[in-house]
C-alpha cells in the first residue's frame, strides 16, 4: 500500500490508486455497497447489510454479517476468483469489521478491508 521514501523519510502512498483502479477490487465494493435486489440487470447482486442498520449490536451479528458478505461476493469465484475467505470481527462498539482475503486467478493474494455498521 505504501512506500518509505529514504531521502525523505516519510510514508508515501504510492498503490492506493492501483488498489482501486482494479476491477476486481471495485467489483468488491460493488457489491458489498449496493442493496441487494436494487440492480435491475440481476437482482441477485448486492448485500443485505442495510437490514443490519435497525439490528441489535449482539454477538451473532458476527456470523450474520460473515453469511451476508460471503452471499453478496459468492459469484465473484468461479469467474473472477479462485478463492474467497471472509473473517469478521468486532473491535467497535456498532461496527463489524471483515477482512476479505481473495485468491486471484492468477494464484496472487490480496486481502481487503471493509466495516459494517451495526445497530443504531
Amino acid at each position: 500500500m505504501g512506500n518509505i521514501n529514504l531521502e525523505t523519510k516519510d510514508y508515501v502512498l504510492s498503490s492506493l490508486n492501483d488498489a482501486f483502479g482494479d476491477d476486481v477490487v471495485q467489483s468488491v465494493y460493488f457489491r458489498l455497497n449496493m442493496r441487494r435486489r436494487r440492480y435491475w440487470a440481476n437482482p441477485n447482486k448486492g448485500s443485505r447489510f442495510f437490514t443490519l442498520r435497525r439490528s441489535k449490536d449482539v454477538p451473532r451479528m458476527l456470523q450474520t454479517v460473515r453469511q451476508y458478505a460471503e452471499e453478496a461476493l459468492e459469484d465473484l469465484v468461479p469467474e473472477r476468483l479462485q478463492s474467497l475467505i471472509v473473517s469478521a470481527t468486532q473491535t467497535v462498539k456498532s461496527r463489524v469489521d471483515l477482512n476479505i482475503e481473495i485468491t486471484r486467478l492468477t494464484g496472487e493474494k490480496q486481502t481487503i478491508p471493509y466495516f459494517v455498521a451495526v445497530g443504531g
